[in-house]
């Protein structure tokens, strides 16, 4: 299974290379179900970057949807860009944009019903990430890393959570993050949590945690600028 999916994506990377408009104009469309126990590299380096449905032509989109798989992507440089959903229980998933453009909006679904990891890192320019974890489900024993490091900065984070763990740091230019955890506190070890570390320039913190009977959970470290946080605990 494995083999033949690294198969299917180094298939689409070549196909989709020619939907590019100029030499540098990379892109990746890929809709895989049934994926379970998978592996999914993604490596794009330079210009136009991409990876699902910016444009919505024929409505090409990223979707892979399966459990206990493990999901990279590595954009590096100019218009970056992810978009879709990676769907499933016990998956791990590693992102990484760095420099320029960046965006993401991936929407994980109801990814983590069965715990599940995401390592997200984002490295300079106009950062702008929406994340939708366990839209249908909770995301139980759930694992959420955010690393941003400058520029206009923003992150939204919606987890229907249970017991979930997250790790934000951001450290420059014009911040913003908004993250809400709802649903019942959780039934392995402690529920909802958030630590969060925003050190410089305009910052905003709005964190919501609105379990059913705590616990929840909240370490806030902000260090100078604009700032102005707003913590509502249930």
């Amino acid at each position: 299974m494995k083999s033949k999916l690294i198969t299917f994506v180094m298939a689409l990377l070549l196909a989709t290379s020619a939907l590019a408009t100029d030499s540098g104009g990379n892109s990746v469309y890929i809709d895989q179900t049934n994926a379970d126990n998978s592996t999914v590299t993604i490596t794009q380096t330079g210009s136009n970057n991409s990876v699902g449905d910016p444009s919505s032509v024929g409505f090409p989109q990223f979707s892979v949807d399966g459990n206990s798989m493990n999901l990279t992507i590595d954009q590096n440089g100019m218009n970056n860009s992810i978009t879709g959903n990676f769907i499933g229980g016990n998956g791990t998933a590693n992102i990484s944009q760095d420099g320029n453009s960046n965006s993401t909006n991936l929407n994980m679904g109801n990814f983590g019903t069965g715990s599940g990891n995401l390592n997200y890192t984002v490295t300079g320019s106009d950062n702008t990430t929406n994340l939708n974890i366990g839209t249908t489900h909770d995301a139980s024993n759930y694992n959420y890393s955010a690393t941003i490091t400058g520029n206009s900065n923003s992150l939204t984070s919606t987890i229907n959570s249970k017991n979930t763990n997250n790790n934000f740091t951001v450290s420059g230019n014009s911040n913003t993050i908004n993250t809400t955890q709802i649903g019942a506190n959780g039934t392995n070890g402690n529920g909802h949590n958030i630590t969060s570390s925003i050190i410089g320039n305009s910052n905003s913190l709005n964190v919501t945690q609105d379990g059913a009977t705590n616990p929840n959970s909240v370490t806030v470290n902000v260090t100078g600028n604009n700032t102005s946080t707003a913590i509502i605990q249930h």
